[in-house]
C-alpha cells in the first residue's frame, strides 16, 4: 500500500512538473494591453461602451489573419475608432488611444519564444456612422393643373379665385348695354307706330271734310 501511494505522489509530481505554469500574457507592444482568453467582434460594446464593430471591408489594411500582424492605413469617414483588438494563441492585445493613421505592426501577445503569436482574428471598434455618398434621387416633375378663368372655383370652395380679363369686362358691358337698349326701344317703337296711325287717321278725316264742302 505504501508503495502504491509513493508511486501516485511521484506521478503527480511529474505531471505538475511537465505542465507549464500559468503565464501572464505579454503584449510585446507599448501601445497594447494583453488579456488572457478569447474575444470576438461582438464584444466591442463591452470592451468599449457605446461602440460597435467596424466592417473589415470598410477598412484599408494589410496582413491580418494567419500572419504575424496587421497594418491599418485607412478607416471609414464619419467613424471614430476607439480600439483595435488582435487575437492570437491563448490571449489577445487591445489597442486603444492610437495616434493618427497609419497604424503599423499591430499584433497578438507574445508566445514563450518571445515572438508574436500568429493572428487568429482581429477587429476594429468604433462609434458613429460611415458617410457614404448616395446619388440624389431624381424627382419626377409634379403636374400642376392649369385653371382657366372660367374654371376658377367660387368663393368658399377653397380653390383659385376667378379673375376677369379686359375682354371679359368689355363683353359684359356690351351685353348689359344691349339689354338696356332693348328694354327702352320697345315702348318707343309702339308709341311711334301709334302716332303714325293717328296721323294717317287725322289726314283721312280732314280729306273727308274737304270733300263734303
Amino acid at each position: 500500500m505504501a508503495s502504491i501511494a509513493t508511486g501516485f505522489l511521484i506521478g503527480l509530481t511529474s505531471f505538475a512538473a511537465a505542465s507549464p505554469p500559468n503565464r501572464t500574457p505579454v503584449s510585446g507592444d507599448d501601445r497594447a494591453t494583453a488579456h488572457a482568453g478569447n474575444v470576438v467582434a461582438a464584444d466591442c460594446a463591452e470592451l468599449f461602451p457605446g461602440s460597435s464593430a467596424v466592417a473589415q471591408g470598410d477598412i484599408d489594411f494589410s496582413g491580418g489573419d494567419n500572419t504575424d500582424g496587421v497594418d491599418i492605413t485607412g478607416v471609414p469617414e464619419g467613424v471614430q475608432i476607439v480600439g483595435v483588438v488582435v487575437k492570437g494563441g491563448p490571449a489577445y492585445n487591445v489597442y486603444a488611444d492610437l495616434d493618427d493613421l497609419p497604424w503599423h505592426g499591430l499584433h497578438a501577445p507574445l508566445v514563450p519564444s518571445g515572438k508574436p503569436a500568429a493572428v487568429s482574428h482581429w477587429f476594429v471598434c468604433g462609434t458613429g456612422k460611415s458617410e457614404t455618398s448616395t446619388p440624389p434621387t431624381e424627382e419626377s416633375p409634379t403636374d400642376t393643373p392649369t385653371t382657366s378663368p372660367s374654371e376658377g372655383a367660387g368663393p368658399g370652395s377653397g380653390g383659385a379665385t376667378e379673375t376677369s380679363t379686359s375682354e371679359d369686362v368689355s363683353n359684359a358691358a356690351e351685353q348689359e348695354e344691349l339689354a338696356e337698349t332693348g328694354v327702352e326701344t320697345g315702348p318707343l317703337l309702339a308709341l311711334g307706330v301709334a302716332l303714325l296711325l293717328g296721323g294717317c287717321a287725322l289726314v283721312l278725316v280732314m280729306r273727308g271734310r274737304g270733300a263734303r264742302r
